[in-house]
């Protein structure tokens, strides 16, 4: 009798025990209801919409109209003028930290508000957001992914970092600190390949939920080594750096912390998750189509670095005069012009070379630039046009060559000598170059080495 009351009451009791684990406190409510419309939909959510257009081939103005409004264009906009007072421009620049950015950011969280706290109402009833929460981590995640894919490609086909021939010549301390990071990263190439195969690794552990954990962790390194780099030598992508660490942190912190109760010799039970879809059919559908969206990223990220890496990276072409030239003599109207000018009143100080202006060296890098290095080591550049065929050189304002700056001819009776000969800034100027052998410079000629008698230090 006593046994078959207890059997009567046992599945009630399993019953409450359950809604009550289920329940969530209502502060963990509300603050995952910020949470999703902050990071999920406001950040990650935008992202991958935006990483997906530029998948499909659409014009970078597309993407930047689309990019304008999911910014919440009008808002950011009067946040802008209220609180930075500051006019809010969306053009890219190459920098993740503009001022529109940082606005628009201010401007989600204080339209989360007001967004939370309807939704709260609205939707007090609901005990928990069990499903919605692993719906939040498949966006997290896939988001995360495409991030790390594109950054890490980017780096195994060095293109982010690629290196550029005038950081030889150019002194340290004419360096900003992100110039100093771009080029020590340049000049190793299996490092700047290593950081972007972990990179790589994590994205491609992320997309699969069997190995999203192990993806997660790796990612929270990759992630914190990135932000630290931009924090400490000033890379003007820290506010996206800080959102991908974020990312995977609230990733990773359920295994984080089941590694942590594992080195302290506590019991570790299976983790469980609230299917996405309330069929077994749809799981594995969806499972399919996350494996589907992992491969088209990851295709998609790799023809785009190719690209690049083709275009502006370290299989970029080369200049036909490639090297770094020393001027010898330099003569304008058939007068030796000093070694030693007042830089007080250069023209290159505005960007505009000058007849008189003496240079130390010229560098031939990209096939359709040049840089001039000037007696205080400081570097301006141009855009040039060569032609190997007419053996001229046209530098510009431009890179369509509309607003001409000097002509040259020149002629290389040597491999290691150039003579050029033209008109700068409308007198005829005369240039001897001899070309500085790169096997002098350490930093490229130095190599690997197992076995060192001393540290070579120089």
């Amino acid at each position: 009798m006593v046994t078959g009351v207890l059997a009567q009451r046992e599945p009630e009791v399993v019953e409450t025990e359950r809604e009550a684990v289920e329940r969530w406190h209502p502060a963990v409510r509300v603050l995952f209801r910020f949470g999703f419309v902050v990071v999920g939909v406001g950040m990650a959510g935008v992202w991958l919409l935006h990483a997906l257009l530029r998948t499909f081939g659409l014009s970078q103005a597309t993407v930047t109209e689309v990019a304008k409004w999911t910014a919440l264009h009008p808002l950011t906009d009067w946040v802008g003028a209220l609180i930075f007072d500051v006019p809010i421009d969306y053009a890219v620049t190459g920098s993740g930290d503009t001022a529109a950015k940082w606005a628009a950011v201010l401007t989600l969280l204080l339209v989360a508000v007001p967004v939370t706290a309807a939704w709260s109402v609205l939707d007090r009833r609901r005990p928990n957001y069990a499903r919605l929460y692993e719906w939040f981590r498949l966006l997290l995640r896939i988001s995360l992914a495409s991030a790390l894919l594109l950054y890490g490609m980017i780096k195994v086909l060095p293109t982010q970092m690629s290196f550029n021939l005038e950081r030889l010549v150019e002194p340290f301390g004419h360096m900003s600190p992100m110039a100093v990071l771009w080029a020590q990263s340049s000049l190793s190439e299996p490092y700047e390949m290593a950081l972007g195969a972990a990179e790589v690794v994590a994205a491609l552990l992320l997309i699969l939920p069997v190995t999203a954990g192990l993806g997660s962790v790796l990612a929270v390194i990759v992630s914190l080594q990135v932000l630290l780099m931009n924090l400490t030598f000033d890379v003007p992508v820290k506010l996206f750096a800080l959102q991908l660490f974020l990312y995977a942190v609230v990733l990773a912190a359920p295994d984080i912390i089941r590694i942590i109760r594992a080195m302290l010799g506590r019991a570790v039970v299976a983790r469980t998750s609230t299917p996405l879809l309330p069929t077994p059919r749809g799981n594995r559908i969806l499972l399919a189509a996350q494996v589907l969206v992992g491969v088209w990223l990851l295709c998609a990220t790799t023809v785009e670095a190719y690209e690049g890496w083709q275009t502006y990276g370290n299989a970029r072409p080369k200049s036909p005069l490639y090297g770094i030239w020393n001027v010898t003599e330099f003569s304008v109207a058939g007068e030796q012009v000093p070694a030693l000018v007042d830089f007080s009143e250069s023209p290159l100080a505005s960007g505009m070379p000058s007849a008189t202006e003496r240079f130390r060296r010229i560098i031939f890098d990209i096939p359709q630039g040049m840089t001039m290095q000037r007696l205080d080591d400081s570097l301006v550049s141009f855009p040039a046009r060569i032609d190997t065929d007419q053996h001229t050189i046209t530098l510009s304002k431009d890179t369509t060559h509309q607003w001409k700056l000097a002509t040259f001819s020149y002629v290389q009776p040597q491999s290691d000598r150039l003579i050029l000969e033209g008109t700068l800034g409308g007198k005829p100027v005369r240039m001897q170059l001899e070309q500085v052998d790169l096997s002098q410079y350490p930093a490229v000629s130095r190599g690997f080495h197992w076995v060192q008698a001393t540290p070579y230090y120089r």
